[in-house]
């Protein structure tokens, strides 16, 4: 089992209004990631948030077509067109706006911002953060 940290973009997917009313979503799941079933997945949520927000389990991956309908969530879709795969995520956790914040994750050692899929290293110190928080 490994821990990633991914980003979403709050002007494509309300993940948080998602999240309030769905436990399990089906998410993307980018090409040159070994994301397997019961990896865990921390979401950071992009401008004007900036914060780790939920954490969620692996049920499913290499999906062929999306089988949970979240569409009432999704802003603007056209950055999804082009994925063949997704992943089933369960939400375990959610945090505060406040606790996970990317001004917090600098304070502990997070390198540039998070844009693209992060294996959690724990002997970073923001990861060992991350991990000591939930």
């Amino acid at each position: 089992m490994r821990t990633w940290v991914i980003p979403c973009n709050p002007n494509y997917y309300n993940v948080q209004e998602a999240f309030s009313k769905l436990k399990i979503l089906d998410w993307k799941q980018n090409e040159g990631y070994d994301i397997q079933v019961g990896d865990l997945i921390y979401i950071y949520v992009g401008k004007p948030v900036q914060a780790i927000l939920f954490k969620c389990k692996v049920n499913k991956v290499d999906l062929c077509k999306v089988e949970i309908d979240d569409h009432e969530f999704v802003i603007d879709g056209t950055n999804y067109l082009e994925y063949s795969k997704h992943m089933e995520l369960e939400l375990i956790k959610c945090f505060n706006d406040d606790e996970l914040t990317f001004d917090i994750l600098k304070q502990n050692g997070i390198k540039g911002y998070i844009q693209g899929y992060r294996l959690v290293d724990t002997t970073k110190d923001w990861c060992r953060y991350l991990l000591s928080i939930g």
